[in-house]
């Protein structure tokens, strides 16, 4: 602040007689705007004078003409309506002293407001104040008016006009004449914080009454502050209302964020708290917030029971994907009002009680058949959390049976056959291969479909069954292992003749020694004859590759002839 202080000073040509008081940091700097400036003189009674030098005090002219003159300046206080005023000082600087051995005897003195003032229509003099002297002859002076500025804006004045002039009958005597700068007038100043508003507990607005917390709220009110200097913050207070002595108070430097330092130790069971924001900075405070109360609930719920008719530790249960029900009891604990609960450490699921302190049943579809848990937490209104139960149980495999045959050919198609033993089972959901899901009717828990052949190594049929409810299964799988599907070569002399190994054999592609591809047809009855010259080369020794292919465009593996 010194520094933007300085160099506004420096910029009109004045410079501060004294360093700024400490009061003056973190606050504001701002010259006021002049309204009207320049000097009498006892010469020229009805004219307001102006110069880059005011005579202050008696001086004599070229033509050794005898004059007295006062300095004014008027400014413009509406620049700091609202405001706190910190500082405020009156800056010059002497161009001119007739004698430096004469006593300094100017003076400042706060009048009427005179903008336009003149030696027979002076403005009455009101308030005079020390000069502060930085230097000898010629010296940087300056005087305090922190309480005339501030009296001023709180009275409403929009303008204040301050005079130099000499002391009593100095102000006659040539010999203490002084020329100045023209006067500025530096103030600094502090916008009080906004009224702390929309107080805020874990990010909603507070209720007219009480809240239950489990644990210290996050606090948050809307505070703001004009003035761009440092210091801002907020100050949050806690207090117990039952013993008011007992208080938190703490201060967050972050306005624009909760407030998390309520500390868990402050807070017991069962009381009731009420808090304030207030915003505040090194000068001044805002308005409080409307208080907000909450009561801390501390005590966690006790631990829930489970039970299950559908689920049991042994003997017949419900199948892996199915539905069954567990329940989940409060044994009487009113403060419950809610259970979550998740299956080997998944996710977590919640249900609602049916009554505070009552039960609630949970359908769930475990989807792994044998050994399972579930763990139950009992939830009070507040968010507490119980201590876990858990619930060990066997879930039975309820897969479908699926059956295909052990090996085909490729392109063929093989019969896939589904049943399921599971109630109400309307339809099985089947891939191939890891194919889309198809669908299939079930009639009386079976079903059959017809499934393509496409893969040179095997074939992969997944199965759930479906029942009415829409209830899934869990899955099961067959395989079928693809034979060799590659096609026969036999010989004539030069002719060699393409055998299918696999159904709907349309074209041959084959090879010989290895050379560039060609493509052949095949007769109807999927078999070609064609003469062939394989050389009469010794190593590598001639040779004939050929794979089938059918007309949507499957391939055989690759058989290879070698000529002896």
């Amino acid at each position: 602040m010194r520094r933007a202080l300085s160099t506004l000073l420096i910029a009109a040509g004045v410079t501060a007689s004294a360093a700024a008081p400490a009061s003056a940091v973190n606050s504001v700097p701002i010259t006021l705007p002049i309204t009207g400036k320049g000097y009498t003189d006892l010469r020229a009674p009805l004219e307001t004078l102006t110069g880059n030098e005011l005579p202050v005090g008696a001086w004599r002219d070229a033509e050794n003409q005898f004059h007295s003159s006062k300095a004014y300046v008027t400014v413009d206080l509406v620049p700091l309506r609202g405001k706190k005023i910190v500082d405020a000082a009156v800056y010059s600087r002497e161009t001119s002293v007739t004698d430096c051995a004469k006593p300094r005897s100017v003076e400042l003195w706060q009048t009427k407001v005179a903008e336009q003032p003149t030696w027979f229509k002076a403005p009455k003099e009101l308030t005079r104040f020390d000069t502060r002297v930085n230097g000898d002859c010629k010296a940087f002076v300056s005087w305090e008016i922190s309480d005339a500025v501030t009296k001023a804006v709180a009275a409403g004045q929009e303008k204040a006009t301050f005079a130099l002039r000499m002391s009593g009958g100095r102000q006659y005597d040539v010999s203490y004449g002084r020329r100045y700068t023209p006067m500025l007038v530096q103030v600094s100043y502090n916008t009080p914080p906004s009224p702390a508003t929309d107080p805020r507990m874990n990010g909603t607005p507070c209720e007219e009454t009480s809240r239950l917390v489990p644990s210290p709220p996050s606090l948050f009110a809307t505070v703001s502050d004009a003035d761009p200097v440092p210091g801002f913050q907020v100050r949050y207070v806690v207090t117990d209302v039952a013993d008011p002595a007992k208080r938190h108070e703490a201060v967050d430097t972050w306005p624009g964020r909760p407030y998390l330092g309520l500390p868990a130790s402050f807070l017991e069971h069962g009381h009731t708290y009420e808090w304030t924001a207030q915003g505040e900075d090194d000068h001044g405070k805002g308005a409080a917030s409307t208080p907000c109360r909450f009561t801390a609930d501390l005590v966690a719920p006790g631990t829930p029971s489970i039970t299950s008719a559908d689920f049991r530790p042994d003997g017949p249960t419900t199948g892996a994907g199915l539905p069954g029900k567990f329940v989940f009891d409060a044994n009487g604990d009113e403060d419950v009002v809610e259970f979550q609960y998740r299956l080997k450490d998944g996710a977590l699921q919640q249900v609602a009680a049916d009554r505070p302190g009552g039960s609630a049943t949970a359908t769930v579809r475990v989807p792994y058949w044998g050994d399972n848990r579930i763990e139950v937490f009992a939830v009070d209104r507040v968010g507490n959390f119980s201590r876990s139960a858990t619930y060990a149980f066997k879930v039975r495999y309820s897969g479908p049976s699926v059956r295909t045959p052990e090996e085909a050919l490729l392109g063929s198609e093989i019969e896939v056959s589904m049943s399921s033993a599971e109630a109400n089972v309307t339809e099985f959901v089947y891939a191939v291969g890891g194919g889309p899901q198809l669908t299939v009717p079930a009639v009386a828990g079976a079903a059959k479909v017809t499934v393509r052949v496409t893969s040179n190594h095997s074939t992969s049929v997944r199965v759930q069954a479906k029942t009415a409810e829409g209830d899934l299964t869990e899955p099961s799988s067959s395989f079928t292992r693809t034979a060799d599907s590659s096609p026969a070569i036999t010989r004539d002399g030069d002719l060699y003749t393409f055998t299918p190994g696999m159904p709907g054999v349309v074209q041959y592609v084959y090879s010989v020694n290895s050379g560039p591809e060609q493509v052949v047809a095949a007769g109807p009855d999927g078999a070609v004859t064609l003469p062939l010259d394989l050389g009469e080369q010794e190593f590598p020794p001639p040779s004939v590759d050929v794979r089938s292919r059918t007309a949507d465009g499957l391939e055989s593996r690759t058989a290879t002839y070698y000529r002896e």
